[in-house]
């Protein structure tokens, strides 16, 4: 597996490397530098991304007194991640990172190393009822199954049917007051010249959808108050200067609640 992952591009590498880490291969650094030409916002929606979810637990944890959380497509846990925001407001909250990338699951294993109440497991979203039926969730979870969850970066990689039976299972296994927080595509996605190319370079295809599609898809999951933002600027003024309005063309963000 070793030897694979440095040949290939790896997504959560990518992500890592732009997050400052150091699980990271020339490839990986490559293929950044390749979809920093093709859309020149590539890093610093990558970065706004990450703000997202760290708002969105924040808000989940002070707001809502979640105290555990599953993070679906999580990559590589590096700093700034779910576990460091939730357990500095609450140092017994429990983290399950998961991803479909056994990579991504050795590399984040390693990383977490043994960091009480945190675990990284494989899960892939299109079979999200065997995930949610491990003894891994029973072990994390036990019958509490009020839960905050991250579904950033992810959105775009799923086709549709599977995307909606996904948020189905979640919905019925998942407890009134839970809350997942989840990054889109938009349309316009598919106007930019190259990123199909780039993404079929790096072995993956992107789903692109409106907002109607998105609501659609997520149900029965309702929007909460704040509705969809566009970018990834969920809980920031709409006139802050952190808003990248490339950024806010090309995609948007919302929190949902059960």
């Amino acid at each position: 597996m070793q030897i694979m992952s440095r040949i290939k591009p790896n997504s959560a590498r990518m992500w890592d490397y732009i997050m400052g880490g150091a699980h990271n291969f020339g490839v990986d650094r490559a293929a950044v530098k390749l979809a920093r030409t093709l859309y020149p916002a590539y890093e610093e929606s990558m970065r706004a991304q990450r703000r997202f979810l760290q708002r969105a637990v924040t808000y989940m944890a002070q707001e809502k007194n979640l105290d555990k959380f599953i993070d679906f497509g999580s990559g590589l846990p590096t700093r700034g991640n779910i576990h460091e925001v939730v357990q500095a407001i609450n140092p017994n909250a429990r983290v399950l990172y998961s991803d479909k990338d056994m990579i991504a699951v050795a590399f984040g294993k390693d990383i977490l190393g043994d960091q009480p109440n945190v675990r990284y497991c494989y899960c892939d979203v299109a079979e999200i009822r065997e995930f949610l039926d491990s003894a891994v969730v029973e072990e994390m979870f036990g019958n509490d199954h009020r839960i905050g969850f991250g579904f950033v970066g992810v959105f775009l990689y799923v086709p549709d049917e599977p995307l909606s039976d996904f948020f189905t299972t979640l919905y019925e296994w998942a407890a009134p007051g839970s809350y997942i927080a989840v990054s889109c595509a938009g349309t316009k996605v598919s106007e930019v010249e190259g990123v199909e190319e780039a993404s079929k370079r790096m072995g993956l295809r992107f789903y692109s959808r409106s907002f109607q599609e998105a609501v659609r898809i997520i149900s029965p999951w309702k929007l909460t108050e704040s509705g969809i933002s566009p970018g990834f600027y969920w809980g920031l003024p709409e006139d802050s200067p952190e808003a990248n309005e490339a950024i806010k063309e090309l995609s948007y963000c919302f929190l949902a609640c059960r």
